[in-house]
C-alpha cells in the first residue's frame, strides 16, 4: 500500500469539505432531518494512511474531480455493523471506474489484510456499498482502513486519485440496543446512533430516506473543518436511486 504521509488534513481548507457543505443542502428537499451527530468520547485520531489520501496523481488533466467520502476524517469512525454500508460523493459526471477497498490493520496499525474490493462505474452523485455476506464479517475491535480509488489511468496507477478514511467496529452499548429495539423508524433509528457517536450505522439508516441525510453532514462538515454550512451556496436537483446508487439528476 501506498504509504505516504502528508500534513494534517485540518491544516489546510479541503475542497471535500466544501462539496459536503453544498451536498448537505442538495440533500435537504427531504421533510426529515437528521440532527445530532456527536463523536464517540472515546474517539481516536487517524493514522497517517488516512492523512495520505490524494498524494498521488489526482487524476490530473482528466478533468476528473476528487471523489468525497461521506465519513469522518479527523477522527476513527464507528460502527456497529460487522457488514456495514460506505457511501461517498462523485462530484461530476466522469467515463471512468472507481475502486473500492478495505483492510483490516493489524496489531502494529499496518494496514495490511485485504477484506474486500469492488470495481464499480463512477456514476455522478452519491454511491454506496455495503460489505457483502459471502465474505468474512468485520471484528468488533477492531479498526478498518477503506478507500476509494479513481480509476484515471489502468496502466499508470499512480495517476490515480486516492482517498481514505478509517472505522473502528464496536459493541452496541447497552443503552442504545434498548432505545433501537423500541422502534423501527430510520429517522429515529439515524438519530440515536448520531448522538451515541456511531456514524456509519446513522448515516446508513438516514441515506434510506433521501433528505434525512442533511444534518448528519452539515454536523460533520462544522466537526471536520468548522465552516458554517450557511455560507454554502444552494442548488436543489434531486436524487434517484438505481441499483444501491444514488445519483443527482437535474429536476
Amino acid at each position: 500500500m501506498n504509504t505516504h504521509r502528508k500534513r494534517p488534513l485540518h491544516s489546510r481548507f479541503d475542497l471535500r469539505i466544501f462539496i459536503c457543505c453544498t451536498l448537505a443542502i442538495v440533500l435537504g428537499f427531504g421533510n426529515a432531518a437528521i440532527a445530532g451527530y456527536r463523536p464517540p468520547a472515546s474517539q481516536k485520531s487517524p493514522s497517517g494512511y488516512t492523512e495520505s489520501s490524494g498524494v498521488r496523481g489526482r487524476c490530473q488533466g482528466n478533468g476528473v474531480d476528487e471523489v468525497v467520502l461521506l465519513a469522518p476524517r479527523q477522527h476513527v469512525g464507528q460502527t456497529t455493523s460487522v457488514y456495514p454500508t460506505f457511501a461517498w460523493l462523485i462530484p461530476q459526471k466522469q467515463a471512468m471506474s472507481v475502486k473500492f477497498s478495505i483492510y483490516e490493520f493489524d496489531n502494529n496499525d499496518e494496514p495490511k489484510r485485504l477484506i474486500y474490493q469492488r470495481e464499480l462505474p463512477a456514476l455522478q452523485g452519491i454511491q454506496k456499498v455495503s460489505l457483502p455476506q459471502d465474505v468474512s464479517g468485520l471484528k468488533v475491535g477492531k479498526k478498518y482502513l477503506w478507500q476509494v480509488e479513481s480509476l484515471c489511468s489502468h496502466n499508470r496507477p499512480s495517476r490515480n486519485s486516492l482517498v481514505r478514511a478509517e472505522m473502528e467496529v464496536v459493541e452496541v452499548p447497552s443503552a442504545l440496543n434498548t432505545a433501537l429495539a423500541a422502534t423501527s423508524s430510520r429517522t429515529e433509528r439515524s438519530k440515536l446512533f448520531a448522538a451515541s457517536g456511531i456514524w456509519y450505522d446513522a448515516l446508513m439508516e438516514a441515506l434510506v430516506t433521501p433528505g434525512n441525510a442533511t444534518h448528519l453532514l452539515e454536523d460533520l462538515t462544522r466537526l471536520e473543518q468548522g465552516i458554517d454550512s450557511s455560507d454554502s451556496p444552494i442548488i436543489s436537483p434531486g436524487l434517484e436511486e438505481e441499483g444501491g446508487i444514488y445519483s443527482l439528476v437535474s429536476q
